[in-house]
């Protein structure tokens, strides 16, 4: 099939509903795609960003917990963006869903089946909305079609020792599935020929159109199924259907390229600390594979930059806005940022419009959007447990969250 054919047979749908439980208290009032990340975007734009560059012609944003920040970002940022040859549209669960919303990822896309049958795609590219990464699609869709495959699982290599967290899956030397294991709790489960790494699903899928249609419809009514592509859909076409997995690598094939699931507080945290050092895993500036559509992106500073205000930067990201009379250090600053006079912050993630007060000390923490840190307060994570400090607010007052990992 030409490129552009594929590209106007193909329509994505983002799945956006996600509460969010492991990243609270900083998902109480937005859902996990509207999660802020790397200074200037949110979670989502790194999918839909990924869509848009791939140059996949439609976008179904499926939407359900505290969905309102969410919206508003795509109608002021996304929808109808000048230049953005793809149609982006948000497809609300109250609309389709039970008054209970989906019951899981596949009934998510289940629900919407009149929608994408209104579209009449040949293909359907189902994504998560919480992942960071940039990825051309075009190389996974081809290569489905290529194969005739009824769905292609997009994967990439993982410790063994985070095969707990993900989807693993056993294939043939052909690329063929023939066993898929949602989150192994033992060894035991792990396929016979996992290493030191093993084949994870990173959440992403193409079916072909009609496949998926048969499919969903059985697991809706299947007794016992969770409704989840993980743990219900992809476990009984292992082996069966042809299902394959697409390898994500890099532009010439030798290795991975980068890719977090941020959907814990230390995966988010670390995936903001990965932005910064001399080489950083992933950078935010990349003219040739756009990140949102910001019309200035967020700085980069690697060499001490003094400030207006007499501070200092070093190898931090600084959203548009901060002011700095403090010292920062290896840390990002969201936009509207204000480190007080004698305030030190470092290995630490400032969300939007936060104050640090004058000679405050903070280290490995993440505070909330909005929140102020009181003049002189001291909140340093504890290195014993890795996890990061989260200064929060529940809505009637702020404070720290130490967790326990």
């Amino acid at each position: 099939m030409p490129i552009g054919d594929l590209a106007s047979d193909t329509l994505a749908v983002l799945l956006a509903g996600g509460n969010g439980t492991r990243l609270d208290p900083l998902t109480r009032h937005i859902c996990k795609p509207a999660l802020p990340f790397g200074a200037a975007f949110r979670s989502i734009d790194f999918t839909l960003s990924n869509c848009v560059n791939s140059g996949v012609g439609g976008v179904g944003v499926a939407t359900q917990y505290k969905p309102a920040s969410l919206l508003e970002h795509l109608a002021e940022t996304w929808i109808g963006a000048t230049g953005n040859a793809t149609t982006i549209v948000p497809w609300r669960a109250e609309e389709v869903a039970s008054a209970t919303g989906y019951r899981g990822t596949a009934d998510a896309v289940y629900r919407n089946l009149e929608r994408i049958d209104s579209l009449d795609p040949r293909l359907v590219l189902v994504l998560a909305g919480d992942h960071v990464y940039k990825m051309d699609y075009w190389p996974m869709l081809e290569e489905h079609c290529a194969r005739g495959a009824d769905v292609t699982v997009g994967c990439i290599e993982m410790p063994v020792e985070d095969a707990r967290h993900f989807g693993v899956l056993a294939t043939a030397s052909d690329g063929r599935i023939e066993r898929f294991v949602e989150k192994p709790r033992s060894k035991a489960e792990l396929p016979a020929t996992a290493g030191a790494a093993v084949l994870a699903s990173m959440g992403i899928y193409v079916f072909d159109a009609d496949f998926l249609k048969r499919v969903l419809a059985q697991d809706a009514v299947a007794p016992g199924s969770r409704h989840d592509f993980g743990a219900d859909i992809l476990p009984k076409l292992a082996g069966h259907a042809r299902a394959f997995a697409h390898a994500f690598r890099d532009a010439d094939g030798s290795h991975p390229p980068y890719w977090r699931d941020i959907g814990t507080l230390r995966a988010y945290w670390q995936a903001h600390m990965d932005l910064l050092g001399p080489k950083p895993l992933l950078t935010l500036d990349d003219a040739s594979w756009r990140i949102g559509t910001v019309a200035v992106p967020p700085r980069s500073i690697s060499s001490a930059l003094t400030t207006a205000r007499g501070g200092t930067i070093e190898d931090s990201i600084a959203g548009t806005r901060c002011s700095v009379a403090g010292c920062v250090l290896r840390s990002v600053l969201f936009d509207g940022v204000d480190i007080g006079r004698g305030a030190t912050v470092v290995d630490s993630v400032i969300l939007p419009g936060a104050r640090i007060g004058a000679g405050s000390r903070l280290r490995g923490v993440i505070v909330d959007a909005a929140c102020r840190v009181t003049e002189g307060a001291v909140l340093e994570r504890d290195d014993s447990v890795m996890e990061p400090l989260v200064f929060a607010s529940d809505g009637r007052r702020e404070e720290t969250y130490a967790l326990t990992g």
